[in-house]
């Protein structure tokens, strides 16, 4: 089997690769600078918007779209047509929506699709990093609880959808409890020797922060999260047969 491994240089791209390396599967990166490869793939230049070249001879695809819109998805996968592909989608796809769309299109090209539903990576705390360093970080919503998962727990999802029968089936991949946004701040300051803590930011500036166009997404989301926690799935456990690996986790690997 060859895999192609879109968005190889990313924050679960590059497990995904290391993964299937170990587990003796040839791997080829769609990448724009071939000199960011990951040793000892095969790497063909060129953009997720036109894959064309780099799906050509492939059994399945490790399918990141990195754009909040669907636009010119049907174009993006149409090479992918029969392959299996295991896509990294969103909670938010049940929905619908843009997420919901490229779905819909990856199930027009094959029917040996697994889709990858997170609810947020780990990783999109690493924003916060500077401001906890100093011992406090300023954002709003911070009783929001989120159930953020490692990385590794995607990359290995995706391992065993190549390496398995996960054909048409649909994970929701997230970490093992909700937490608040602050307790995150809290486990990141513990992590990296100084003690963080939560300051509330009121909306207005929050909004000139984070740009009126994110914000309207983002800030309805978070506030329906304090009374509504982000759910936890067994998924991880179910597929991988580990338990999914915690927040604290995480913090420790990355800053410890």
């Amino acid at each position: 089997m060859k895999v192609l491994v879109t968005g190889a240089t990313g924050n679960t791209g590059r497990h995904v690769v290391s993964g299937l390396r170990d587990a003796g599967v040839d791997v080829r990166v769609l990448v724009r600078d071939p000199a960011k490869a990951p040793e000892g793939t095969e790497a063909v230049v060129g953009d997720i918007t036109d894959p064309a070249e780099a799906a050509e001879g492939v059994d399945a695809v490790y399918f990141v779209w990195p754009f909040y819109s669907a636009e010119g998805i049907d174009k993006a996968v149409k090479p992918f047509k029969d392959k299996k592909i295991a896509y990294v989608s969103s909670a938010a796809a049940e929905e619908g929506g843009f997420w919901g769309d490229v779905e819909e299109a990856v199930r027009n090209v094959t029917g040996d699709w697994t889709f990858l539903r997170i609810t947020g990576l780990a990783t999109n705390t690493l924003g916060w990093v500077g401001q906890a360093k100093t011992g406090k970080v300023r954002a709003p919503y911070g009783q929001a609880k989120r159930s953020l998962v490692h990385e590794k727990d995607v990359a290995d999802m995706a391992i065993k959808a190549f390496t398995e029968d996960h054909a048409r089936q649909i994970y929701l991949v997230t970490g093992p409890e909700a937490l608040s946004q602050a307790d995150q701040v809290r486990i990141i300051g513990e992590a990296l020797g100084t003690p963080a803590k939560w300051e509330e930011q009121p909306i207005e500036e929050a909004i000139t922060q984070l740009g009126e166009e994110f914000a309207k997404s983002a800030l309805p989301y978070w506030a329906s999260l304090v009374d509504d926690p982000e759910p936890v799935s067994l998924d991880v456990a179910k597929v991988t047969g580990h338990p999914a690996r915690s927040f604290d986790d995480w913090a420790r690997e990355r800053f410890s």
